[in-house]
């Protein structure tokens, strides 16, 4: 067992099933019925209406084409419409249902067209209406195909739901990527895997069990199960809320989860304030999340990134405290100093808007490439106009950098990756110094500014226990207060 603590582990694999078995009743319920509006309106079929048909036939492949991840980002305006929030994990129900719904719509009319043609003559010709012949005989001997059609989507939206830490759902998806892949901790990501993996086969083997019975009412007993489990958060009461005052603090998955967990046993003892932690698994949403009141206030960012966003999408958003400054370094495997450097060198740098351009100005500052004029902190490669040893790079994801070491001569990491990677701060071949503009600072809402909760989360942030944490988690020069 690792040491992630057993009530986390339980609430993820609770927000998994609750995603799960919401999203996939309403999809499964949605999607048959537009599944039969697909079959019954074919041509020689019941309602046929080819105009009808190819509209929503259309409107269902355009669903399925768009990555789930990109889908979940992309209606996050409809998201909040719908639920009255873009994060958290009811949030995450919206993209999983409309998803599943438009590949179980797909899978019912598949299913519905093995019905013999003969068997549907056949019952008109006995004088059943339109609503006899779907209801009585093309869903029922269709049943078993549905719910194998089910249980496949079931299991689908499990996988989907692992992408839920895009917008701070959480679930087991996101347990694995933020303890488990962002944090190097294997143990998080076995434990996590092997739920998945129970889940999964708890699903599959209820389908079976119901599409061998071949019994009408098996399609009914799948979604009389799904809708009982759907209502047991219902009647699970929460003892864990704190009756103190909240504010909810967005945050970027990493090491700084650990340091955030700190300050939130110092705001709770000192100050009598609850911090309620919600965990994205990007750059971009916490902002926005912020812009549209979401959350109270987040601790993520450097300022030259928080002004890149607040000019490119009008935020009104501003600092009110500095916390710590973690300098970025270059570090290598292959070679020892800088000048060792050979032409057509791999430099892998994160593709986050946050530190790929504060790569580039690094190595620009040690005259190994050149920027267009008043490109200002936040470049990119397409930024570059001298490259005089034809350096290549790759943007990457943050936590996959310390793992491509093997392929690249230099690797830009931040302080979160450093450890992990095996490197100290000291061991780093370029390195910012202490002037470095990038400290990390508490971002509210314009208006909120001077609202005295806020004092007391720049406290907890300022303490001593935060302080010592921070040191620890970043030794050797890694991460430097930037309040004092």
């Amino acid at each position: 067992m690792s040491n992630l603590l057993l009530p986390q582990l339980f609430q993820a694999a609770w927000e998994t099933v609750y995603m799960t078995v919401i999203s996939s009743t309403i999809s499964i319920l949605l999607g048959m019925l537009l599944g039969i509006i697909i079959f019954t309106t074919q041509r020689k079929q019941l309602f046929e209406n080819i105009f009808l048909n190819q509209l929503i036939g259309i409107i269902v492949n355009i669903i399925r084409s768009v990555p789930f991840i990109i889908l979940m980002i992309a209606i996050i305006p409809f998201t909040r419409l719908v639920v009255g929030t873009s994060i958290g994990t009811n949030a995450a129900i919206v993209p999983l249902t409309m998803a599943a719904l438009a590949f179980y719509a797909r899978v019912a009319e598949s299913a519905l067209a093995e019905v013999s043609l003969n068997l549907i003559e056949t019952a008109k010709a006995f004088g059943a209406t339109h609503a006899q012949t779907i209801w009585k005989v093309i869903v029922p001997e269709a049943m078993p195909a549905l719910i194998r059609g089910a249980t496949l989507t079931v299991i689908g939206i499990i996988g989907y739901s692992t992408m839920a830490g895009a917008v701070g759902g959480g679930g087991l998806g996101e347990l694995a990527i933020n303890y488990g892949y962002q944090q190097f901790n294997i143990a998080v990501m076995m434990e996590t895997v092997v739920l998945l993996i129970i889940l999964v086969q708890l699903v599959q083997w209820f389908g079976d069990f119901l599409a061998k019975k071949r019994h009408r009412k098996s399609g009914f007993i799948f979604l009389m199960v799904l809708m009982l489990m759907s209502l047991l958060p219902l009647t699970i009461k929460n003892y864990s809320v704190s009756r103190l005052p909240t504010l909810k603090v967005g945050i970027v998955a990493g090491i700084d989860q650990k340091i955030m967990m700190v300050a939130k046993k110092v705001a709770a003892k000192k100050d009598d304030l609850n911090i309620q932690l919600i965990v994205f698994d990007d750059y971009v949403l916490p902002n926005t999340a912020l812009n549209n009141g979401e959350i109270d206030a987040n601790i993520f960012q450097h300022v030259p990134y928080l002004n890149a966003q607040i000019k490119a999408r009008g935020y009104q958003l501003v600092p009110i405290a500095k916390t710590f400054i973690y300098p970025m370094g270059f570090y290598s495997r292959k070679i020892k100093s800088i000048s060792q450097l050979m032409g057509n060198a791999v430099i892998a740098i994160p593709n986050d808007p946050s530190n790929e351009g504060r790569a580039l100005l690094l190595l620009q500052k040690n005259h190994l490439i050149r920027l267009k004029k008043n490109i200002g902190l936040i470049g990119t490669p397409n930024d570059i106009i001298s490259n005089p040893k034809h350096l290549q790079f790759k943007l990457l994801d943050a936590a996959q950098l310390p793992r491509v070491f093997d392929d690249a001569t230099l690797v830009a990491l931040t302080d979160d990756y450093v450890g992990p990677a095996g490197f100290k701060a000291n061991d780093a071949i370029l390195k910012e110094g202490s002037d470095s503009p990038y400290a990390n600072v508490i971002v509210v809402r314009t208006q909120d500014k001077n609202k005295p909760m806020f004092k007391k989360l720049i406290a907890a942030m300022h303490s001593k226990e935060v302080l010592k944490a921070t040191l620890k988690a970043f030794p050797d020069g890694a991460a430097i207060p930037a309040w004092e």
